[in-house]
């Protein structure tokens, strides 16, 4: 069997693992595979019509991001959050995303401090009207542009790392953004201190952020009041 043959789902042999990597962690974020699912090895070789060896590399690599958690000597099931896991991503994000986001402040032009404040003032109008959905567009793009200028790679792929698991919560917990002016006005504040190119600003300013968002979500996690899903849903 060549090193280009494809299986019945059209999945590279060369980049097996990698690939079902993807489809998997594609599958956690968008809430497919709840909290708790059992992800087998057995399984999901079968599924995806591949040997155990790259599908036990795509389950390693999945418990080393942390969305998944060893069960039993071969199996994993994806990882189920808690307070305390919540609490301590949202603490790494943002001491993450103020180092990246200041260092894309030194790259940044005035030009471009100005097209973020255009965003801004974009937001601003969604949150009048109530367009949650120019409002997420908006809030993306913001956020794209102002991290977007870090030069350090290892700085941004720590960063996208940390988002990983904040796309994750928002998507099981708070599928709509929030859209308020304190909102927006955080964003303000962030941008004044990233257009200052002032570090200690820039970070309490992502902080605050951050971490009443952090409250938000336990506050939706603690209201649900569901215990962890059983592991041990087969996933075939």
């Amino acid at each position: 069997m060549s090193g280009r043959e494809v299986t019945e789902l059209g999945l590279h042999r060369e980049t097996l693992a990698s690939q079902i990597y993807a489809k998997l962690e594609g599958r956690i974020l968008n809430g497919d595979m709840a909290p708790g699912t059992r992800l087998s090895e057995e399984g999901l070789a079968e599924s995806f019509g591949v040997s155990r060896a790259p599908v036990r590399e795509a389950l390693m690599a999945l418990q080393m991001i942390g969305l998944a958690e060893r069960f039993g000597p071969r199996d994993r099931i994806v990882a189920v959050p808690t307070p305390n896991l919540i609490s301590q991503k949202y603490d790494l994000w943002w001491i993450v995303d103020a180092g990246r986001t200041y260092l894309a402040s030194l790259e940044a032009t005035p030009a471009q401090c100005d097209d973020m404040a255009a965003l801004i003032d974009a937001m601003a109008i969604a949150v009048a009207q109530n367009d949650v959905a120019a409002y997420k567009g908006q809030c993306e793009a913001f956020h794209h542009a102002i991290r977007s200028g870090c030069k350090n790679p290892f700085v941004t792929e720590l960063g996208a790392g940390t988002d990983i698991h904040l796309r994750w919560f928002e998507r099981l917990y708070d599928r709509n953004p929030e859209v308020s002016a304190a909102a927006v006005r955080e964003h303000r504040e962030i941008l004044d201190a990233f257009r200052a190119k002032n570090f200690a600003a820039l970070s309490e300013s992502i902080r605050v952020h951050m971490l009443r968002q952090r409250d938000h979500i336990l506050g939706l996690f603690e209201a649900m009041a569901v215990p962890p899903p059983r592991a041990g849903t087969l996933l075939s």
